[in-house]
């Protein structure tokens, strides 16, 4: 198995962490918190580098580099902390999409920098797409959907969305109007300064795109794309979160010493370079093998425990500067925190690595 990015990848890499560097200082995402809609980051990015095609296919107007692209992508905005809904719009929905063929209207749509957004996890799903309380039926020629859906982030600011309901075939999707009767929005921020909301349905009319097995199968395989993708945002944060440590173990002084001359503390900081690393190989082999559900499982239980460890770490050994607004670190392990219970936490993918494994 070859392990080394190839020129493309790397260029990508380079570019995207580049124009990061460029336009996204620290200050500015602070700012941004603050603004209306948090998607103009997201417009400028895919203007200058067409970022949400870097995965997606071909035939869509994508460069058809599939999950390896996605890590590339996905690593390089956590780095730089950037608040995208990369991982949800292109890699979530764009992978279900591409799943259940016959898409390429809105798959096109998607490679062009639209926001279209999965609405699948509830209250009781805790990382599990199986879980599905939200029901729909048939209506003459159409569908009513009805329940709710928990934390679906970025979907104030989607152009489209897709939610998963089950229906007497099973596990379904379809398609909802955004501004569709019986359908309400409340949206929120959350730990991490994303944008989030909580969609409730009420006999909401929708559009079927697929149901039984073939819906089951398809969004299985986007969650597992979008947590392969999760993992990789996690190693960038980490790498970022140990690099900012190690800078200011070597400028602060106790005792009239760098603390970074501390040999409790040095051991502290390899532990937490062999986190990083660990977790870079389980993301990069989750994203090599993204069809495997156990691949993908082993990374997230990786990455789910490392970005815990790495995070409480720096802020610890930041001191009392480690949760204050004026350092980025602080912001870093907010974003860690989400990422450890995101698409499902260390816990529930251990139980699943081990469930497939003795199947």
């Amino acid at each position: 198995m070859n392990l080394e990015l190839d020129d493309d990848l790397r260029l990508l890499g380079e570019s995207l962490s580049g124009w990061l560097a460029q336009h996204l200082p620290f200050e500015r995402r602070r700012e941004m918190r603050d603004a209306t809609s948090q998607a103009g980051l997201w417009n400028e990015m895919n203007a200058a580098l067409g970022l949400a095609g870097a995965g997606l296919p071909e035939s869509w107007g994508g460069f058809g580099r599939g999950c390896e692209a996605h890590m590339v992508v996905a690593e390089a905005l956590g780095a730089a902390l950037a608040p995208t809904p990369y991982v949800e719009s292109a890699v979530l929905s764009g992978t279900l999409l591409e799943s259940l063929q016959g898409q390429d209207e809105l798959g096109a749509q998607l490679a062009a920098g639209r926001i279209v957004i999965t609405a699948w996890e509830e209250p009781q799903s805790r990382g599990d797409a199986t879980s599905i309380g939200t029901a729909a039926r048939a209506d003459g020629n159409g569908w009513k959907i009805s329940g709710l859906k928990r934390a679906v982030r970025w979907a104030g600011e989607a152009d489209a969305l897709l939610v998963s309901a089950r229906t007497a075939d099973g596990p379904s999707i379809f398609r909802v109007a955004l501004d569709a009767p019986g359908m309400d929005l409340r949206a929120y921020r959350l730990i991490d300064d994303h944008p989030a909301s909580d969609i409730t349905f009420s006999d909401s009319p929708a559009t079927l795109l697929a149901s039984g097995a073939d819906a089951a199968d398809a969004l299985s395989r986007a969650i597992d794309a979008a947590t392969a993708a999760t993992c990789a945002e996690g190693t960038g944060l980490m790498r970022t979160l140990l690099d900012d440590t190690i800078a200011y173990t070597r400028e602060r002084k106790q005792f009239g010493q760098p603390l970074a001359s501390f040999q409790v503390l040095q051991h502290r900081m390899v532990d937490m370079r062999i986190a990083v690393e660990e977790s870079s190989a389980a993301a990069l082999l989750a994203a090599l093998r993204a069809d495997d559900p156990a691949a993908v499982s082993a990374a997230k239980t990786t990455v789910g425990e490392a970005v815990r460890k790495i995070g409480q770490e720096a802020v610890q050994l930041h001191g009392a500067m480690g949760l204050t607004e004026e350092l980025r670190v602080g912001h870093y392990f907010r974003r860690t925190t989400a990422i450890e219970n995101q698409f499902g936490d260390a816990d529930r993918h251990l139980a699943r690595y081990r469930a497939l494994k003795t199947a």
